[in-house]
């Protein structure tokens, strides 16, 4: 997903892209200044000849797949004349956020709104806004899907509250999502500022109790790790990393046999960025190279 405004540099991007991803979307929806103060988001909704534009041009020059996710304008007339705007310019479907621009969570979903969408228009409609009013549990997924007439569902906020929303057979115990999301954190070496996050959009109304502070305050993986009582957890893993990484250490880059049946080259490389001029990093080449190709 891109946010745009400006139909030629938004080809550019997706033509960057294009060979590695299953299709193109353009942010038409979010309201945060952010975006729509460059002209993006939400505040492409009142400018229909741009978002003709730059949707046609995005059609017109990749192979793969071109939607947008939008929200719904002041009255249901002005948003069925957007949506079949867009729908002309030859996307092969439209997410729609049940709410207006500056409406927010809390407001009810219009769930009529995107259901006349889905009526008015051919093209396969992702209804989405449903979290906090229907999504609790799976079985509300397919009431939402229902309501609204829509195509599929996009879930956001209800999928961050509990992944295990989309479990058929039911939730999961929330302790138990938490606990293997943290394994999965330590395991990978997120960083503990995003694992904080994650865990505090579990918690929700339970950060003010004796956990949830002590999670608030958590400044590195191991706190995090120490709040949930899985400390001797944190200390197993970060023993098999250091092995991995001293392991990797002292490998020779030409160590491993390399077979002519594989495109694929393994060699343990150091990047020390003292041997580089400065400001110039691997990403920066790998930058470099794309905007040459």
């Amino acid at each position: 997903q891109m946010g745009t405004a400006d139909a030629e540099r938004a080809l550019a991007v997706a033509k960057l892209v294009e060979n590695d991803v299953a299709g193109i979307d353009v942010n038409m929806g979010c309201p945060k200044e952010y975006s729509t103060k460059g002209g993006m988001g939400a505040a492409l909704l009142s400018d229909l000849n741009r978002i003709e534009s730059i949707l046609t041009t995005l059609v017109n020059g990749v192979s793969k797949p071109v939607t947008c996710k939008i929200r719904i304008l002041s009255s249901e007339e002005k948003t069925l004349r957007l949506v079949k705007r867009i729908e002309q310019a030859g996307v092969a479907a439209v997410a729609v956020h049940g709410r207006k621009k500056e409406e927010r969570p809390h407001h009810p979903v219009h769930c009529d709104v995107i259901k006349a969408i889905s009526k008015a228009v051919s093209i396969p409609v992702i209804a989405n806004g449903g979290s906090h009013d229907f999504i609790k549990e799976y079985s509300d997924l397919r009431i939402f899907q229902e309501t609204t007439s829509a195509s599929s569902v996009m879930v956001a906020r209800a999928a961050m509250w509990n992944p295990s929303v989309f479990r058929k057979e039911g939730l999961l115990p929330l302790k138990n999502v938490m606990q293997e999301y943290i394994k999965y954190a330590v395991r990978y070496d997120n960083h503990y500022t995003n694992t904080k996050y994650c865990l505090c959009q579990m918690l929700r109304d339970q950060l003010e109790n004796a956990q949830g502070k002590k999670l608030h305050a958590a400044q590195s993986l191991q706190e995090i790790c120490e709040v949930f009582k899985m400390s001797s957890f944190f200390q197993e893993a970060s023993d098999l990393l250091e092995k991995k990484k001293v392991s990797l250490q002292v490998k020779s880059p030409n160590n491993e046999d390399c077979t002519e049946d594989t495109d694929v080259i393994k060699m343990a490389v150091k990047f020390d960025k003292r041997e580089y001029p400065p400001q110039i990093t691997p990403k920066m080449y790998l930058l470099e190279w794309c905007r040459k190709e």
